[in-house]
């Protein structure tokens, strides 16, 4: 008996796509499985877990009791004001400084050193005559002088000395005249390790004219002024053995202060720490 053509087609078309069905149930599993081997256990397919970092435990630190917080604050505020009473001191130094030099610059003390020349002294007639300088007194001011040219870090020791500085005072005229004669000065100049040989000589002569001169009992009132009236000096400088043009500024004879004590003679300027000493030579 024939089926009729409407009704084989159902079947026909159905084997093939029941095939295709089984094909596609066998395929699902295939491809389902290389994702669910990137998926841990419990958790959903197709997305994937962020690996798990070790846990660190953080260590507990001891925390500050009441106590040490107290001490801390006590700590600091006593150290505020330690620095605030130390800055008030220095407040009160500067003030006390301030107020000191500007009286001295009107009283016209400004700088002036303490007389230090012997309290006994001969009467002012001793004066006269001929007076040789110690050479240190020379040498130590012209020291003096050149370290304060150069400035600090500079340092300069003093070496050997010759030659006379005399001093000829005659009171009747109120002049003094000063004799270089073939003096010389050695030193030698250091600044960290460098070091240079310093030699000064001068020739010639110089004339004070003495303003004013008293007598008294006290180193207070025994006052000599001076004024250089003519200079007629030649000086030369030398660094290294090489000779510098620069004329040298040479300390004047310092006006100030007298006393003759034990046959010396102290001369000290008002600015000066350290008298100049003279003795008296002998009469040819």
């Amino acid at each position: 008996m024939a089926i009729p053509l409407h009704h084989a087609l159902p079947a026909f078309y159905s084997l093939p796509l029941l095939t295709m069905r089984l094909r596609t149930s066998a395929l699902i599993p295939a491809l389902l499985l290389p994702l669910a081997a990137q998926t841990e256990p419990g958790s959903k397919p197709g997305i994937t877990s962020e690996p798990t970092l070790p846990r660190t435990d953080t260590i507990p630190r001891g925390t500050s009791g009441p106590g040490q917080a107290t001490r801390a604050s006590r700590k600091a505020e006593q150290f505020q004001a330690e620095r605030l009473s130390a800055r008030e001191a220095r407040l009160a130094e500067a003030r006390r400084k301030a107020r000191a030099k500007a009286e001295a610059i009107k009283n016209g003390t400004l700088n002036v050193a303490e007389v230090v020349v012997p309290a006994e002294s001969a009467s002012a007639e001793k004066l006269p005559g001929s007076w040789v300088l110690q050479s240190e007194s020379l040498g130590r001011s012209l020291t003096e002088q050149f370290q304060k040219s150069a400035g600090k870090g500079m340092s300069f020791k003093l070496g050997k000395l010759s030659g006379e500085y005399l001093a000829e005072i005659d009171s009747d005229k109120s002049e003094i005249t000063i004799h270089w004669r073939d003096w010389k000065m050695e030193s030698v100049a250091k600044r960290d390790d460098l070091k240079v040989t310093l030699a000064v000589s001068v020739i010639g002569k110089q004339h004070y004219k003495i303003v004013k001169l008293t007598d008294g009992a006290n180193p207070a009132s025994r006052k000599m002024l001076l004024e250089l009236t003519k200079d007629e000096t030649n000086s030369q400088t030398f660094f290294e053995g090489r000779k510098i043009r620069s004329r040298v500024d040479l300390p004047s004879l310092p006006g100030g202060h007298w006393a003759i004590s034990e046959g010396v003679l102290h001369l000290q300027g008002i600015r000066q720490k350290v008298p100049w000493k003279f003795e008296r030579q002998p009469e040819q």
